[in-house]
C-alpha cells in the first residue's frame, strides 16, 4: 500500500493485531509506517461503510452528550474539558459573531461551551442523527452527515475544529481540501489529533489510546502532518503541544483491558479506574509535553 501523503510503500510493520479495547468489537486491526515520511496507518485501510459501522451505540464521544438533562460524571468531565479547550484555543477562534464549524461535533460539548462564552454563529457535523438531542434548547445548528461519502459542510466559515477528528476518516486529504475551500479568506482550521511520536505511544505500544483501533485510521506526527497540510493547499501550518493525561490513563486503560480473558469492554469505553486515577497520569504527560513528544498536538492550519 502506498502512502497517501508521500507516495513511498508502507512497508514498516508496527503493531499487528490491535484489538478494540474500548468497546469491544469483534475486529483486528494492522498497523504499518511510512519508512519516508513516518505516517502511521491501517493496512489495509476500512472501506467507509466498514469504518462506519465501528460505532456502536455506547460510543464515548457520543453517549456523554451534552443537553439540557446531561448530569453524568463522564458529562461533567466533558463540559471541563471543553471549557479548557476553548481557553487554549482562544486567541485562534475568529470574532464571536463570526460563523465557526465543529466537524466531529460529538455530544456537544465544546459547541454549548463557545454559546457559554458568547459565540452566536455555530454548527455542529457528525454521522449520527441522534446527536440533535444535544442541541436541544440552543441555537446551535446541526447537520448529520457521513463525510466519508459526503463531501460538502456548507459555510463559509471563519473558523473550522476538528477535536480527535481527522484521524477518523478514510481520506484525512480530502476531508481537508474540502475544509480549506469552505474557509473564509484568512480563515482557519483547527484541529487537536493524537501525535504518534508521543512518549505514551513508546510506553504503551499496541494498547496506546492514539490507535483507537478500529476507528483511527492514519495517525501523524507534526512533520508530516506538516506535509498533507501542504499537500491539501494550507500556506502554513503551527503546532502547540498540550498537556494530555488522558491519553495515558486510557493506554493504561487498554493495558489492562488486553490482559483480560473475558475481554469485555469498560461501559461507554470507559472503566471507573480511568477516571480515578487521571491525576495520577499528570506528571507523565508532563514531561513528554516539556519533552516535546506529547500525546496530542494542536494544529493550526492557515490558508
Amino acid at each position: 500500500m502506498q502512502c497517501p501523503i508521500c507516495g513511498a510503500s508502507l512497508s514498516v510493520r508496527v503493531h499487528r493485531g490491535v484489538r478494540d479495547y474500548e468497546h469491544g468489537l469483534p475486529v483486528v486491526t494492522d498497523f504499518d509506517a511510512c519508512p519516508s515520511c513516518g505516517l502511521l496507518a491501517q493496512v489495509p485501510p476500512p472501506s467507509a461503510s466498514a469504518l462506519a459501522g465501528y460505532y456502536p451505540r455506547d460510543y464515548r464521544p457520543h453517549a456523554a452528550a451534552a443537553g439540557p438533562n446531561g448530569a453524568s460524571l463522564m458529562t461533567r468531565l466533558k463540559n471541563i474539558q471543553a471549557a479548557l479547550q476553548i481557553r487554549r484555543l482562544g486567541k485562534f477562534l475568529p470574532a464571536r459573531n463570526q460563523p465557526i464549524l465543529e466537524l466531529g461535533c460529538g455530544g456537544g460539548h465544546f459547541l454549548r461551551a463557545l454559546e457559554r462564552y458568547g459565540y452566536t454563529d455555530l454548527t455542529g457535523i457528525d454521522r449520527t442523527p441522534e446527536l440533535q438531542r444535544a442541541f436541544e434548547g440552543t441555537h446551535i445548528r446541526y447537520r448529520a452527515l457521513d463525510l466519508d461519502r459526503f463531501l460538502d459542510l456548507g459555510g463559509p466559515y471563519q473558523a473550522i475544529v476538528m477535536n480527535y477528528v481527522i484521524e477518523h476518516f478514510v481520506s484525512p486529504e480530502a476531508v481537508l481540501r474540502v475544509c480549506r475551500d469552505s474557509l473564509r479568506p484568512g480563515g482557519r482550521v483547527l484541529l487537536l489529533t493524537p501525535n504518534s511520536r508521543a512518549l505514551s505511544h513508546r510506553v504503551f505500544g499496541r494498547y496506546w489510546s492514539g490507535l483507537h483501533a478500529p476507528r483511527h485510521t492514519q495517525l501523524f506526527h507534526p512533520g508530516n502532518l506538516r506535509l498533507l497540510a501542504q499537500k491539501s493547499g494550507f500556506g502554513t501550518l503551527n503546532v502547540i503541544y498540550p498537556t494530555d493525561p488522558a491519553s495515558w490513563t486510557l493506554s493504561f486503560q487498554n493495558l489492562i483491558q488486553g490482559m483480560k480473558r473475558s475481554g469485555v469492554p469498560p461501559r461507554a469505553g470507559t472503566a471507573w479506574y480511568s477516571l480515578a486515577l487521571l491525576p495520577a497520569w499528570y506528571p507523565f504527560a508532563l514531561v513528554e509535553t516539556l519533552a516535546r513528544r506529547a500525546s496530542s498536538m494542536f494544529a493550526v492550519l492557515t490558508a
